[in-house]
Order: structure tokens, then sequence, then C-alpha cells
């Protein structure tokens, strides 16, 4: 399935009644050095750009509520029972992928919550902390998922730095408990790996579901 265009992602949000603010203009001071307005021009435009990501992500995570099917209600049995991490043990294991993770977003960068590695080995320092701009989950936080099997053979990833080298990624945006964006979960692997459309329903429902573990940020007080 294709992913959304900016344009079809501001036409969803008018069409829910999503206020959009106009597209900024390039404006310049008559002191103002071209450079610094020009800069500001892109920081803006940058700005409307997340802005129009965030309210999509939560649009497209504003289904009517239902019951979790019988395996999501079993990974998150699994989380209240024995927590996170052997539910996500849990959920690497129904996968090929070697490794199952979930990733927090906090100022531009991707922190690792949990790492389930089947081959048991510590995390390396490089999974522990990674630049929402090297990573691949900048996409799934910008198109609402992202699913490569191959990225060496990926032309979406022409001229990315980890392209060939994190060879399968698998993952899915998840939203906490107060309908903020948290972070991303997936599955990834240095070697070729597909993902059944069966495990990624599943991947979307553990997602989806890990609203109700996840806290949502503590209210700004005065």
């Amino acid at each position: 399935m294709p992913m959304p265009t900016r344009f079809h992602k501001e036409r969803a949000l008018r069409a829910a009644g999503v206020p959009v603010q106009p597209y900024p203009l390039p404006t310049r001071a008559d002191d103002e050095p071209q450079a610094v307005a020009d800069r500001r021009f892109l920081d803006a435009c940058a700005a409307w750009d997340a802005e129009i990501d965030r309210h999509y992500l939560q649009l497209t995570q504003q289904l009517p509520a239902t019951l979790p099917s019988p395996d999501v209600q079993a990974f998150l049995d699994r989380c209240a029972g024995q927590g996170l991490k052997a539910a996500l043990a849990d959920l690497n294991g129904r996968v090929p992928h070697r490794y199952t993770a979930l990733y927090r977003l906090e100022d531009a960068q991707l922190k690792n919550v949990e790492l389930i590695d089947k081959a048991g080995e510590l995390r390396p320092e490089f999974l522990a902390s990674v630049p929402l701009t090297d990573s691949f989950c900048q996409f799934v936080l910008r198109d609402g998922a992202f699913l490569t099997e191959d990225s060496a053979r990926d032309e979406r990833l022409d001229g990315h730095p980890y392209k060939g080298v994190m060879v399968a990624y698998h993952g899915v945006p998840v939203i906490d408990g107060a309908g903020e964006l948290f972070g991303s979960l997936c599955h990834f692997d240095v070697q070729v790996q597909p993902l059944s459309d069966a495990e990624f329903a599943h991947l979307q429902g553990v997602a989806q579901a890990l609203a109700r573990v996840m806290p949502g940020k503590a209210p700004t007080t005065p």
C-alpha cells in the first residue's frame, strides 16, 4: 500500500475537522540578512510538517473501541503478570527477526525501552539511543508504518546510512495513554526477513494495546 503524501494527510485532517495552519510563507525584515530569513523559513516549514505528521498519526490511531484479539490480550496479560520484557520476548518468538524493540522518542532521539535479541547478547550501544534522522523509525513516525524485508534493495532508502546495514525492518508507531506519540515498536534484523500480513496486523494490534500500559506525559505544573 502506498504511503500517504503530505497532500493526502492534510486533506484527511481537514475532512476530519482538525484545524490545519496555512503553509508558511517566506518573509524578510528590511534589515535581515537573506541567509537568516531563509533559515527561519526552512525551520517554519519543518515545524509545519512535524505538526501535520503529529495530528495525522493521532487521527489514524483514533479507531473505534474494540476488544483486543486473543493474541493481543495474551500480550497484555503477559505484560501485567511478568512485565514488558517477557511480553516482548513472546512477540519476538512469533517472527524470524533477531530483534524486537520498543523505542521512546525524546528530543529527536529514539531511546530504547526494551530490546529482545534472539542471540541473547548484551544490547550494543548503537541500539541504545539512535538519532531520529539516522533511524528507520523516522519513516514510521512520518507515515504510520515502515516495512522492508531487504533494505539493500529498497529504493526508498537510497542515500540512507543504514541501507543494507539494518536489512529487515518492520515498525509501527506507539501512542501513549494520553493520546500522544510515544515512539515505535519494531522487528528488525541484519539479514533479510519477511513479515506476514497476519504478523504485521498483530504488531499493529500490540502497538495500539500498549497505550494501556504506556503512561502519558506528566502534566506541567506552574
